[in-house]
């Protein structure tokens, strides 16, 4: 049984030191990140005299080998997901991984298969699912609260097209990969079942990347999504989830800390203080799915049943429908 999880950590940039600092706020017993590697050794260097880490790599093949660490979080660019996730897994490493877990379906398939493989941990980290507030909208959608689900209304839109990888498709920038993964995630999370049909639109920028999405999604029983995403302006990022009892609106449907039923039942949860500055908004949520890490792992189960990696494979092949139709993604991926 585990006891203590050591962490390694790939990649230096700022989700990296999000990560650490949520992790800092989970007892020392069960989570210590030990080793970190990076390309820029000077950042490598900075983030592990801020976190107390003890082993600094210059590579991930050295990271990959040492035998310090149980689990590495791969935060490196998306387009090194795979590739970074699959040296780890190789050499006996359970694996977080940022979400998208691959850039396309064909990559997530063959890592979830190599993890299955091996018999190792392997998740997406699709840190939305890990709040308590979806455990608290799961309970009120299955008890029936909120009737039969007819409709779900996402918008996502920040203002991130000036930040380089979202510029580039070589780096796995994009409205798709960015953004649209959550809003996609939460429909799934909410009907349970893969759309039958979805038709999507948008804009891509001239070097082919995403700027933009719309997509209207069919499932079974007369069930609907709609799902719209911007890189270029702020939407109202929030998610309706329309049943025959009511709507429940999310705000920050992606990192949620409150989940407002109606004006007489309502629940917040207060999250963690850390010892840094986060980067992003809610960071202190991270610590979810590092607990959910553990407790996995320590029970002998090799992937989360709140965000499984059959969830994981079919959310890629949903995205690579959305790039495809985009025309970002050739229709053979």
């Amino acid at each position: 049984m585990c006891t203590q999880l050591k962490w390694g950590i790939a990649g230096v940039g700022m989700i990296a030191h999000d990560f650490l600092t949520a992790m800092a706020t989970l007892p020392d017993e069960k989570h210590k990140a030990v080793a970190i590697a990076g390309k820029d050794m000077d950042r490598v260097h900075r983030l592990a005299s801020l976190h107390n880490i003890t082993s600094e790599h210059e590579s991930y093949d050295s990271l990959a080998l040492d035998v310090d660490v149980d689990i590495v979080f791969v935060s490196v660019l998306n387009l090194q997901h795979y590739e970074v996730s699959k040296l780890m897994l190789e050499n006996g490493k359970h694996v977080l991984c940022e979400k998208p877990l691959g850039m396309t379906h064909k990559q997530v398939k063959s890592l979830v298969d190599l993890a299955r493989e091996k018999k190792l941990f392997l998740l997406e980290g699709m840190w939305s699912r890990f709040f308590p507030a979806y455990d608290a909208l799961n309970e009120h959608i299955s008890s029936g609260g909120l009737g039969d689900i007819y409709h779900v209304n996402i918008q996502f839109g920040v203002e991130i097209n000036e930040i380089e990888r979202n510029l580039m498709k070589d780096l796995g920038g994009g409205a798709v990969l960015d953004l649209g993964i959550y809003m996609l995630q939460l429909a799934q999370f909410v009907y349970k079942q893969p759309p039958l049909d979805m038709v999507c639109t948008g804009h891509l920028s001239k070097a082919g990347v995403d700027e933009s999405m719309s997509c209207s999604l069919k499932y079974q029983d007369g069930r609907t999504a709609t799902l719209s995403a911007h890189t270029r302006a702020s939407m109202t990022n929030k998610a309706e989830i329309i049943g025959t009892k009511g709507i429940i609106v999310l705000d920050y449907f992606w990192c949620p800390t409150a989940l407002h039923i109606s004006a007489a039942n309502s629940t917040e949860w207060t999250l963690p203080k850390g010892a840094f500055k986060f980067h992003f908004h809610n960071s202190a949520g991270l610590s979810y799915e590092i607990q959910e890490c553990f407790d996995c792992i320590s029970k002998g189960s090799l992937e989360s049943v709140k965000m499984s990696l059959d969830d994981s494979v079919l959310l890629s092949k949903l995205m690579d429908t959305m790039r495809a139709q985009l025309g970002v993604l050739d229709e053979e991926n």
